[in-house]
């Protein structure tokens, strides 16, 4: 039984519906803004995240790496999880486990913190 590239899938779903925000630039102004900045003042580390997916979607990289450089970053690696994806769908290899590892996740944190600072001192 062949497995499903469901992080293919996944990804190609999330490309399709960034390419259709294009579509949906002239009603984005009706977004409401971000809760977290409107309590504190403050960016959150997901500021900017809207605007990088519009501008992703009319392929404005460099407008979409100013509003939120690691969602940018990760939109030039999703071809290469795509081609991962199927290739080891392909093979009927079954999905890798997760890690469990304190650097990894203390890299994510580092990668969080770093954009919401990022995000604080640009004051996006």
């Amino acid at each position: 039984m062949k497995r499903v590239p469901w992080v293919a899938l996944g990804i190609m779903l999330a490309a399709l519906a960034t390419w259709a925000s294009s579509y949906l630039q002239p009603i984005s102004a009706l977004l409401p803004g971000c809760a977290f900045k409107r309590l504190t003042g403050f960016a959150c580390a997901t500021c900017g995240l809207t605007r990088c997916i519009l501008a992703l979607g009319r392929w404005e990289w460099a407008e979409a790496f100013h509003w939120h450089p690691v969602a940018a970053a990760a939109g030039l690696l999703l071809p290469v999880a795509v081609a991962w994806d199927l290739r080891r769908a392909w093979r009927g290899h079954p999905y890798l486990d997760l890690p469990d590892s304190w650097a990894v996740r203390m890299s994510v944190w580092a990668l969080l913190l770093g954009t919401w600072i990022l995000q604080v001192w640009r004051g996006i």
